[in-house]
């Protein structure tokens, strides 16, 4: 009927009818797999009657015959719609340049310099060479317009370079006496002539190449940030490798110093645009956006799309899930995926006789496998990149299509398609490390009295710095806090911030195949081995592993003659290893070794081969280098400023209860105190106390308080003075409005235990003091007096404390104000509630720390014991046979560790009792045994807990106990009491007693050997607490093994 109407209309007002074709799938086959999608994009059930859906499955793309068919009785249609198809003709500018042109300040007038034109003839000079040695015309030229439009920007970069090269070398590039200076004044520098050849080099590469925008527009925003105060970081990537961009203070690292290579970052042998990419203060990387785009204009900066697609396991989880599969059976199909790296399903039924057969037997999961064939591969979600922007020079509406997400304008291209079409694209990360050192750096300024502190300008010889590394106290240093870091760090022993760099490139899957040999290298250089001895001076610093990519670069040049341009296209051959251009490259580098260094056929390919070998795991040694900046820098400030280090780090992590807790741990391992909360010496944020080597709480970092309340606090406080007691500071703050939840939450913190008052009889006195204040403001703004205004200032100050406080009910009970902390302060303050343990509960426990933290097999499954108290204990109900299991999470001493049971294990677990409670409840003292996982599909490590058992069972668990005594008087009597103790108990735990000897080992006597024995958590502390006893170590008994689950192994 509508299209009766429709062609009735058409003809009514002679307008020619288009046949269209509502297409959302091309098979008329894929319905179901639309209808699958429809239904994970909103989040419903097929099995959903009230849920969208498509009425029939005709949305498929029709052929021909198909649509002659529907539309056979107006033909005429038809060939309308091939009209107008015939018609369209896009062409997408693909190799366009729309990069934006620098804009200069006002006031700003470029001068054009005739030394760019030198400059520029340089490079064609040195693109004719590149021509003529591949056997072609040297024929190159830049054209004059192109000339003419550079010589201005071009001559304002050379400039800025010029000052930049004078400030970092203190060469003046206008002198001519620093062109004939070949003196070389150091290791890792070079002479003042060679630093102005770099110079006129990469400039020449720049301008010739059509870069100098990109370069002054970067330093443009870099300037500005450092100029606002806004931390900047040393720039990673092969950027790095620019004299140019570190005169620009673009980067803040030598590329002299380290050996960097700028052909790793602008190629003139193959051009492509270049990269910088751009740390900033993660609190403040918006500021430089938002400069950016007023700059520039609104219309031409856009954040870049991103596309999450369906993966194997993911679209067998998503597809499971719409058709109501319990949790357990998702999990199971998922896992018969294998682990592959974008494995697809049709690889996965090839490679997994395990998926196979569940396919052959399980109608469910082979439907689910044929949709997600055809769904695989497709868009998910789509977000926003992390840094990416782009910059155009004209509105982005001319250029591509464009979208709005979360307010901002975006991109509805990804990151490959729009530098394709020539827009610039700019990373602008924001890195957290950036700012705790600058929070760090300002509480040392102010805190230790020292104004000019600069961590930029600290040198990399530190002692302090590679002793606190060679000791691994590196939680809280970048990149270098992980288990597996911590012990490549003693192994290392280092001593120069270059092996920080080789740490960092090494310690990756691949390449720390070859961290022993580097190890044995360093420590006896003479087993180091060199493939030639022309290699010897390319990898001597790194003991004859070529780690970087800018070694094999370098390996290629010496030994073979490559230009660097032509090296750095061999390592990405050698990357990419595509059969044909390594062939190709082979041979021109056995011919080079030959013409260069009369290297013969076998022992060019030898060399070849080696360098092959390495080119695969090679590091980016630009990159590497930025990250050892950081890494230095954090753990230099960790090592002289540990105090004010580790404030800002803390601060870094407020909102983060479980990582507030692994820091707060590590502050106390470093010997700081911790203290609470108290509005009037508490901060917004953590701050030092230095002269008693502690931490305060930040006001802000308290649940429930929030920041701007924080602040209204301090602000109140700086400018009237402390506050007296609590009704004073009710009463001051008043004019904010501080809610009754926000009061409850800074009492059970701890923030008026100045007062003396009993944390409970403040919280039962908080809405009578509100009120009462409430009552005064009310009697101000009606012209009447309260009598506090009759007082003097003084006096009615101190009238208002201490009767405005109830005081009627109970102390608050020790459990309730430590749950209170750690609830609100997201760790125990006051105490511990497993102090009673007297440290037993970690003695016993294996896993003490997330296990991310340490090294461990991802492929194989662990059995581990962890210990403490049960949290957020949810029961589930498995919808596949109806039975119970359970989420809940376990906080030890620095860590809170989620975990799952199962419906066996929980079954048996929820029968226990402790005392007259159940053993299995939110705040009980619990020893779990679990099987430990790596969950690939979702790139974590999962807990399966089998058994549980009381925490008070504790000592039963020790296998071997070995007490370490002081030598002195007290050790006669330690040793009668334990004689006594072994006697006077029975049973299986095996004491040992040492003597701790001058050089600090422990000998352990010969007359106490053989004694076995039984604890309890009382005796076990009694023994620990002894006047002699200076250390214990436990062996405890392994934990038990987990049951085979029905399903067999994992695959």
């Amino acid at each position: 009927r509508i299209i009766a109407d429709l062609l009735k209309l058409a003809g009514e007002f002679q307008l020619r009818v288009v046949a269209t074709n509502d297409v959302h799938y091309v098979d008329a086959g894929d319905s179901v797999a639309h209808d699958a999608m429809l239904c994970i994009q909103t989040g419903a059930r097929l099995a959903d009657e009230r849920r969208m859906r498509y009425s029939a499955t005709e949305f498929y793309l029709k052929s021909e015959a198909e649509m002659l068919r529907v539309f056979g009785e107006v033909p005429e249609s038809i060939k309308n719609t091939v009209a107008i198809a015939e018609m369209c003709d896009v062409k997408l500018p693909v190799g366009q340049n729309n990069y934006p042109v620098y804009i200069f300040s006002e006031g700003v007038k470029p001068k054009a310099s005739d030394k760019i034109d030198a400059i520029l003839d340089g490079y064609e000079q040195l693109k004719n060479g590149l021509l003529v040695a591949a056997g072609k015309p040297g024929d190159f030229v830049i054209e004059a317009e192109k000339r003419k439009a550079m010589r201005a920007n071009g001559s304002y970069l050379l400039e800025q370079v010029k000052a930049g090269l004078k400030e970092r070398y203190g060469v003046d590039y206008d002198d001519p006496k620093a062109w004939q200076d070949e003196k070389i004044p150091g290791i890792g520098k070079t002479s003042p002539a060679e630093l102005c050849r770099r110079v006129d080099y990469e400039m020449g590469v720049i301008a010739g190449t059509g870069f100098v925008d990109y370069f002054l527009i970067v330093w443009d925003f870099i300037d500005w940030s450092r100029k606002q105060d806004i931390p900047v970081g040393p720039g990673r990537g092969s950027g790095a490798g620019s004299i140019v961009a570190y005169c620009l203070k673009i980067t803040d690292i030598d590329p002299i110093r380290f050996g960097l290579l700028f052909e790793r970052f602008l190629n003139p042998e193959r051009v492509s645009a270049p990269d910088f990419d751009i740390d900033f203060c993660m609190r403040r990387r918006d500021q430089v956006v938002g400069y950016v785009r007023k700059k520039y204009g609104e219309d031409r900066v856009a954040n870049i799309i991103t596309f999450g697609t369906f993966g194997a396991k993911m679209v067998v989880r998503d597809l499971a899930r719409i058709r109501d599969l319990p949790f357990i059976e998702t999990n199971r199909l998922a896992k018969l995926v294998p682990d592959d790296i974008n494995i697809s399903l049709e690889d996965a039924l090839k490679k997994s006789n395990e998926l196979r057969e569940e396919v052959a037997i399980n109608p469910q999961a082979a439907s689910i496998i044929e949709t997600g064939r055809v769904i695989e591969g497709m868009v998910r979600n789509s977000g926003k990149h992390a840094c990416g922007m782009i910059i155009a020079d004209r509105p982005l509406t001319d250029i591509i299509p464009v979208t709005m997400q979360e307010g901002d304008l975006t991109t509805q291209y990804a990151k490959d398609p729009v530098e394709k079409l020539g827009l610039l694209k700019m990373d602008f990360l924001g890195l957290k490390t950036l700012t705790i050192i600058d929070d760090a750096q300002n509480l040392v300024r102010k805190h230790r009295k020292l104004p000019d502190f600069d961590i930029e300008k600290v040198g990399f010889e530190d002692a302090r710095t590679f002793a606190l590394l060679n000791e691994a106290k590196t939680i809280g240093v970048f990149q270098l806090e992980s288990g597996g870091m911590q012990s490549l760090c003693r192994k290392f022993n280092i001593t120069q911030i270059d092996e920080i760099v080789a740490l960092i490139a090494l310690y990756r899957p691949g390449p720390m195949q070859f961290i022993p040999d580097y190890i044995k290298g360093k420590d006896d250089p003479t087993t180091v081995k060199y493939a030639h001895p022309l290699l010897e001076k390319v990898a001597k610093e790194t003991y004859g592993i070529l780690v970087y990519q800018e070694q094999v670069m370098e390996a290629a040049r010496v030994v073979a003659g490559y230009t660097l341009g032509g090296a750095d296209m061999l390592r990405r051959a050698m990357g990419k290893k595509i059969r044909e251009e390594m062939e190709q490259q082979r041979s021109i580098f056995v011919e080079g070794a030959k013409t260069t260094n009369n290297i013969d056929k076998k022992k060019a390919e030898e060399i070849f081969a080696t360098l092959e070998k390495f080119a695969e795991y090679g590091f980016n040694k630009s990159h590497s280098a930025a990250y050892a900046i950081l890494s230095y820098r954090t753990a230099y400030l960790k090592a002289n400023y540990p105090v004010e280090f580790m404030a800002a780090v803390l601060t870094s992590e407020q909102g983060n209860a479980d990582k507030l807790a692994e820091f707060m741990a590590e502050v106390e391992a470093l010997g700081m105190k911790a203290l609470g909360p108290d509005v009037n010496q508490s901060d917004t944020d953590f701050t030092p106390v230095v002269k008693d080597n502690a931490i305060r709480f930040g006001l802000g970092a308290i649940k429930g308080v929030g920041e701007q309340a924080a602040r209204n606090i301090v602000a109140e406080r700086e400018k009237n003075g402390p506050y007296k007691d609590f009704a004073d500071f009710v009463g001051r703050l008043g004019e904010f409005d501080l809610n009754s939840r926000t009061l409850d939450c800074l009492v059970r913190a701890g923030a008026f235990d100045f007062t003396g008052e009993d944390r409970r009889h403040l919280v039962d006195s908080i809405e009578s003091v509100r009120r009462h204040f409430a009552g005064e403001r009310k009697e101000r703004a009606s012209g009447q007096g309260s009598l506090f205004d009759m007082l003097g200032a003084e006096d009615a100050g101190a009238a208002r404390p201490t009767d405005l406080v109830l005081r009627k009910s109970e102390k608050m009970p020790k459990l309730e104000m430590l749950n209170s902390e750690k609830a609100l302060l997201g760790f125990y303050l006051s105490g511990h509630p497993l102090a009673d343990y007297h440290g037993l509960d970690e003695a016993i426990a294996t896993l003490t720390v997330t296990p991310d933290r340490i090294e461990l097999d991802k492929k194989e499954r662990h059995t581990v014991r962890i210990c403490g108290i049960v949290g957020a204990l949810e029961k589930k109900i498995s919808k596949k046979d109806n039975r119970p299991w359970a989420l809940f999470t376990v906080a030890s001493r620095s860590v809170t560790i989620p975990v799952m049971m199962f419906s066996d294990a929980y079954d048996a677990a929820a029968q226990l009792k402790d005392g007259e409670l159940p053993l299995l409840m939110d705040g009980s003292h619990v020893i779990v045994d679990a099987r430990l996982n790596f969950r690939e599909e979702r790139g974590e490590w999962s807990l399966s807990a089998h058994a549980v058992t009381p925490l008070r069972r504790a000592p039963g668990l020790i296998k071997k106990i070995l007490f370490a005594l002081k030598p002195g008087p007290e050790a006669g009597d330690f040793l009668e009491k334990i004689v006594a103790h072994t006697r006077k108990v029975d049973g299986t735990t095996i004491v040992q007693v040492g003597f701790i000897q001058p050089d600090g080992r422990v000998l352990v006597a010969e007359a106490a050997r053989g004694m076995t024995t039984r604890f309890d958590t009382e005796t076990y502390g009694t023994f620990g607490r002894h006047p002699a006893c200076a250390g214990v170590q436990i062996e405890p008994v392994a934990p038990t093994q987990a049951p085979q689950r029905k399903y067999g192994p994992r695959a």
